[in-house]
């Protein structure tokens, strides 16, 4: 399954958020990369049909501390488009 590049738009704690997502096929899943506070988060399937973020530097140790309800709201969004 092919999924395109997709924008999600939505309110998180009283802030307007824009985030690209961008698709990327591997050879048995799709994962989804996401820009969010300077640091490239990636959202990959999991055994039950959510998906995961999973950054390549540890979040703790970003200069900007990434709020970790915000990364369950995006996981969630990307959940629901992908199941349009």
């Amino acid at each position: 399954m092919h999924t395109a590049n997709f924008t999600l738009k939505f309110e998180y704690k009283g802030q307007p958020h824009i985030l690209e997502v961008r698709t990327s096929e591997l050879p048995f899943k799709t994962v989804y990369k996401v820009d969010i506070a300077e640091q490239e988060v990636t959202f990959e399937p999991d055994e039950e049909g959510y998906v995961r973020a999973v950054s390549s530097k540890p979040l703790h140790d970003s200069p900007k501390q990434v709020d970790v309800n915000l990364l369950h709201k995006v996981a969630e969004l990307i959940i629901s488009h992908v199941n349009k």
